[in-house]
């Protein structure tokens, strides 16, 4: 039996919803995302597409590219309702979905084109009940595989309907630019072009990956491959997170420890709480920093214990912290020696390290997920970490009753009401986001 699958892609999805609630906005540029000076676009309709803008713009450039746009905050609870209702009508054709994000997913349709006249009247099937109960409108491709399938879904955008069929795989592709193969971004086409590989066909012309390696190094056969539509991956309806984490851009920079202090204590909590939530350990944590000129780094630990507590993953956070900025403190005390010293800010630093230059983004994160966390023979250790269970146990139990702002720590109550609690809405609604969007 051929193996069918399709890719289906709510168009424009946030602002289409915006437009469905609110009919005085169709026809209208729609942009949806943060409204803050920093905030950035999560999804544009295309109407204003048409002016240039696009999902992760900051929202400064989209206003100077469509001052007359409407702009609109996310309704994070009305996206979900409506994804929904588009999941169960799925349900209605297979079981077997893999949900990519709100408004993405894959379905295997494998042995259900007979029931219609071909994969096409199936793919116009689904649409058409889509529409029929939501009054929305979705693209959908269908093809032999998971990359053909994600591949002809953007081919005819909005409302598209496109078959890659079988024997076609090859010549589909061939005229493509490489940047439509899957996991192929901006860095690895330009090595690519560099090698002389502009098209999926230049790719399709070797006899094997050899000449992709000194390119694109181990994911030569990968890419290779998909080059040609091979692609057997399945369509995985558990499909595992390899991460957790939390992340915020700052209306302003920032400099204060004080300050970057409550904020890994907030990140430690969130991300303690989606992992209890799955059900997940995980052994490594590792943050991020972005600083005001851009560059971000970032620094990891493994630890000795998988861990889904607030308390390690903040600790852990700390010690990371003062090792960046202590080897970056470390280069920029060179640099001068060389160039004349600048003064630093002055602010209590008990605990953490102050920043060598402002802050733009910071995050937290934990990977090397699993179900069960590896024990360590240390009594004091394990006694330490039983207390942190429990009393995790009673507050989840807490905020699912009467709400996370119910209790609290100092530090997140610091956090939540320091700036008017305008940083804790946004992070509110990254946190919802991030819920969606798991890697």
């Amino acid at each position: 039996m051929r193996r069918w699958i399709m890719h289906v892609d709510m168009d424009a999805f946030f602002a289409s919803v915006e437009q469905l609630d609110h009919p005085e906005y169709k026809g209208h540029p729609v942009i949806v995302g943060g409204l803050s000076s920093r905030g950035v676009v999560a999804t544009a309709s295309y109407e204003a597409r048409k002016f240039g803008v696009h999902s992760a713009m900051p929202i400064s450039r989209a206003k100077k590219l469509c001052p007359h746009g409407i702009y609109v905050y996310p309704n994070m609870a009305r996206y979900k309702e409506i994804s929904q209702i588009i999941h169960k009508v799925m349900e209605e054709f297979t079981p077997i979905i893999e949900p990519l994000s709100l408004d993405e997913a894959f379905l295997d349709v494998t042995g259900i084109t007979h029931k219609f006249t071909g994969p096409k009247a199936l793919g116009r099937a689904i649409k058409d009940r889509v529409f029929e109960e939501t009054g929305l409108i979705i693209s959908a491709g269908l093809a032999p595989n998971k990359f053909l399938a994600k591949l002809a879904s953007d081919l005819d955008k909005p409302d598209g309907l496109v078959v890659i069929p079988y024997g076609k795989e090859y010549e589909s592709l061939a005229n493509l630019p490489i940047k439509r193969i899957w996991g192929v971004g901006p860095s690895t086409e330009r090595r690519l072009k560099d090698g002389g590989f502009s098209f999926i066909k230049d790719i399709q012309a070797l006899p094997d990956e050899t000449a992709l390696v000194p390119y694109v190094g181990n994911q030569a056969r990968r890419v290779w491959e998909l080059a040609r539509g091979i692609d057997e991956r399945p369509v995985e309806t558990d499909r595992q997170i390899q991460s957790v984490g939390n992340e915020e851009t700052y209306e302003y920079d920032v400099e204060d420890p004080a300050v970057i202090d409550l904020e890994l204590h907030y990140f430690a909590n969130r991300v303690a709480k989606r992992l209890r939530k799955y059900g997940l350990m995980g052994h490594t944590v590792s943050i991020k920093v972005r600083y005001k000129d851009f560059k971000t780094v970032s620094r990891q630990k493994r630890l000795d214990s998988s861990t889904d507590q607030e308390r390690v993953i903040y600790d852990t956070s700390v010690l990371l912290w003062n090792k960046l900025m202590r080897d970056a403190l470390s280069t920029k005390q060179e640099e001068q020696d060389v160039m004349g010293a600048t003064p630093r800010p002055k602010f209590d630093n008990s605990i953490l390290e102050v920043p060598v230059k402002p802050i733009r983004l910071l995050g937290v994160t934990v990977s090397g997920l699993s179900t069960e966390g590896i024990v360590q023979d240390d009594l004091f250790s394990i006694e330490a970490d039983e207390k942190d269970e429990k009393l995790s146990t009673v507050l989840d139990s807490l905020a699912s009753k009467f709400g996370e702002g119910a209790i609290m720590s100092g530090a997140l109550w610091r956090r939540a009401h320091g700036d008017g609690g305008e940083r804790r809405k946004r992070s509110e609604l990254k946190a919802e986001i991030d819920l969606d969007t798991e890697e």
